[in-house]
This record gives structure tokens, sequence and C-alpha cells, in this order.
């Protein structure tokens, strides 16, 4: 399953999944919370073991999503700079489509060979419509994974503690525990201040646990 989801994902796609099913998680226990003022840890468990899962599901799906948008939108600039009434014309979509965020990085010359190169791939590349690729499908069930391999831990507290009340406070310590790994890898992989890094996702957590001790979780 590790191999299976790291061929999926990169990186950086694996520690952004990851960081953001935590919070999430965090805050299904203050929504599961609400209004239960009664429930067990079984409940809770089923509770918050659901919002996980159909978190996945949907963030899984999300990712095909924005796939196949990504490569609607790549097949849109081949056809717009083929169809380009001259080449002046197709640079200049090309540079509408890279400037934004490449423009800082290059010098002039740089950004006019790029365009080149651009122009000229498009030029041999066949036009294409969006569509659904195999890839992108396991890639959405890579993310469905990692986010439920992630938040797992998170809900074992109801399973072995009887006590709402103190499953929840340990579900929350367990997360936030993951949040300060979790940044920790991420400052390794991006090259920041692993301290810096790994405690502001931890006080992102702190701050979700006290919403949910706010809401009567």
């Amino acid at each position: 399953m590790r191999v299976f989801i790291q061929r999926y994902l990169d990186p950086a796609g694996r520690l952004g999944e990851v960081v953001f099913g935590l919070i999430m998680a965090l805050g299904f226990t203050g929504a599961v919370r609400v209004g239960q003022d009664d429930a067990n840890s079984r409940a809770l468990f089923i509770g918050i073991l659901g919002c996980n899962v159909a978190w996945a599901i949907v963030d899984g799906v999300m990712y095909v999503l924005t796939a196949v948008f990504e490569n609607g939108r790549k097949a849109r600039l081949v056809r717009d700079v083929r169809a380009a009434a001259s080449e002046t014309a197709a640079l200049r979509i090309i540079g509408k489509e890279f400037d934004d965020w490449l423009g800082p990085l290059l010098a002039a010359d740089e950004r006019r060979r790029l365009h080149q190169t651009v122009l000229a791939a498009a030029r041999r590349t066949a036009p294409t419509w969006p569509r659904v690729a195999r890839d992108d499908l396991l890639g959405g069930v890579a993310v469905a994974l990692i986010i439920l391999l992630s938040t797992l831990p998170i809900v074992v507290p109801y399973l072995v503690i009887r006590n709402a009340t103190v499953a929840v406070r340990l579900s929350s310590l367990v997360a936030l525990i993951e949040l300060f790994l979790v940044g920790a890898w991420w400052a390794r992989v991006v090259g920041g201040r692993w301290l810096h890094i790994a405690s502001g996702l931890t006080l992102i957590g702190v701050v979700l646990v006290f919403i949910t001790i706010a809401l009567g979780g």
C-alpha cells in the first residue's frame, strides 16, 4: 500500500493530504460531539470514522476532478496555440498562461525561450479533449487511502476507552502529535526549519481542539 501511494502521489501531495486529513478529523470530532452529550465512545467512533471515510471519498473524487481540469487546461492551451492566427498571437497566448507564476523567476530572454519551447511542443502535439485517465483514478484512490491511514490512529481511543470525554481528549492529543511529526517531516522535504513548521501545524490543531471543547467536544 505504501508503494502504491508513493507511486501516484508525490511527497508534497502526500504531505498535503495527511495534514488536511488530520485537520479535518479534528474538526469532525467537534461536529460529531455537538448535540450528543450522552454519546458513548462507540457512537463517537462510528460517527467520526464515518466522517473520515466520507472525507476520504470526497477528497479522492476532488483529486480526480482536479486532474481532469488540469488535463483540460493543457488541451485547451494546445488547441488555442495551434489555432492562433500567427506566431505572435500564439506566443501571446502562451505568455498569458505561464507569465503570472513564472514571470518573476525568469528574465525577459528566458521567458521568450520558454515561450518558443512551449510553442514548438504544442505544434507537434495532437489536440485532445479532457478525459479521466487510469492514473487519475488510481491517484484518487491513493488520496483516499492516505487520508484513512493517517486518521485511523485518531479513532483508536474510542475503541479502547469507554469514557467518551477522555476518549475525545486522547484522540485530540494523538492528532496533535501526528501534526507535529508530519510538520517535522514536511520541513525535511522542503528544507525549512522543522521546529517552526511543526509548531505552526500543531498550533492550528490546538486552535481546533479549543474550538471543539467550546462546542462541547
